[in-house]
């Protein structure tokens, strides 16, 4: 199995490589990855057959034969790639270069159950594929709202929904498509949408910070998707922020608890509460929700300004703790509630600076919004960078 893993990754660094656009030849490719000539041979052999690579003609020679050059054929592989939120399911088919053809959306309510959710999942697959002449798909990738665990391979039970049955993605996509499936954590997606397509393109070292109703990340270091040995890598919305008493740790309050959508409306509602009001702008304080804290701090409100100040100091002392692990050059910020922009960049910059004690690595907001988890999901489908088995120890009733 690490043999199959070492594989799928040098497959997938020399895809990231000819990714950067310039034709290269097989030394060149060798150099930059640290890989032999004949490993490289052999790949870019395998990608000629998948119709994926092309030579495109001969470099310059150095004293010896003129070189053979290698270049993508970006058009040539396409895949699916679906991510689910908690409210809706996005799928795009989209090829090596982020490019979509086409895309669906349908509102969902996981609380429905199950049954619906495949439901709406097959119908959104359904219309893409039949909106789409591509006949060449690589695969379907899907990334969900929680951590895939290898020990339990493509098996997805959203949290907070105890009365779901395990739906097993695997059989029921490739039983339905006949397709390869990959199945990861939507979070882990972002991050490699992003990497690939969007604003963390060419930093190879970057974290990745997903808020929305929890908090996620993927981390990438050599441009490798870092998933750990059973996929829970980046789960940082677990992380606490005080430790739990004699009891029952997991009622001890957690960071997704306070910078996703809900624990950010609380806050507002209690703080709102705390100076004796009961509505906020005409909405009852109970109906608050993170689009309500938002639009009021953008106008100016001092109180909501100051709740995602907070979620911005939370998230400099999350960043600063997983930096001294990762130490990423580069940090980026996605999900709908960065559209609070500064407001919480700012104040977890100025954390950050007090906080970490190395040299501070770059700060940016996501650029390619609904659409980072689908192209992510498509992107580890086209350029094998999943890691499909546990490790070894690993057990599936832990």
């Amino acid at each position: 199995m690490a043999d199959l893993h070492v594989r799928k990754r040098n497959r997938a660094l020399v895809l990231g490589t000819l990714r950067t656009g310039a034709p290269l030849s097989k030394a060149e490719i060798g150099r930059r990855l640290g890989l032999s000539v004949p490993t490289i041979t052999e790949i870019l052999g395998e990608f000629e057959a998948d119709g994926v690579v092309t030579a495109v003609g001969q470099g310059p020679s150095s004293g010896g034969r003129r070189p053979m050059l290698y270049g993508l054929r970006t058009h040539a592989l396409r895949a699916v790639g679906v991510s689910v939120d908690p409210d809706r399911i996005t799928a795009v088919v989209s090829d090596l270069s982020g490019e979509i053809s086409t895309e669906a959306a349908r509102a969902i309510d996981l609380a429905d159950g199950d049954r619906a959710f495949v439901d709406a999942l097959a119908s959104v697959v359904d219309h893409v594929l039949t909106a789409d002449a591509t006949e060449r798909l690589a695969g379907i990738g899907i990334a969900v709202p929680t951590m895939m665990r290898r020990s339990q391979k493509g098996r997805f039970t959203p949290l907070g929904h105890p009365h779901w049955k395990d739906v097993d993605l695997l059989a029921v996509l490739g039983e339905r498509y006949g397709l390869p499936i990959v199945t990861e954590n939507r979070a882990h997606a972002v991050g490699v949408g992003e990497y690939l397509f969007g604003a963390g393109r060419g930093t190879p070292d970057l974290l990745c910070l997903m808020l929305g109703s929890g908090l996620g990340a993927a981390i990438l270091a050599g441009g490798e998707l870092f998933t750990g040995g059973d996929g829970g890598a980046g789960a940082l919305g677990r992380l606490l922020l005080e430790a739990p008493g004699r009891g029952d740790a997991r009622s001890a309050p957690t960071v997704g608890g306070r910078v996703g959508a809900d624990g950010i409306a609380g806050t507002a509602a209690d703080r709102l509460r705390a100076t004796g009001r009961e509505t906020h702008r005409g909405v009852p304080v109970t109906e608050l929700d993170i689009d309500h804290v938002i639009d009021a701090a953008v106008d100016g409100d001092a109180l909501m300004t100051e709740v995602l100040a907070d979620v911005g100091r939370i998230l400099g002392a999350v960043v600063a703790t997983t930096l001294c692990v990762t130490d990423s050059d580069l940090v980026l910020l996605c999900g709908q509630t960065m559209r609070a922009g500064p407001l919480i960049v700012q104040p977890l910059r100025d954390a950050l600076e007090s906080w970490y004690p190395f040299a501070l690595p770059r700060l940016r907001v996501g650029q390619l919004g609904v659409h980072a988890g689908p192209l992510g999901a498509a992107a580890l489908v086209l350029t094998n960078l999943v890691r499909e088995e546990p490790l070894p120890g690993r057990e599936a009733n832990r």
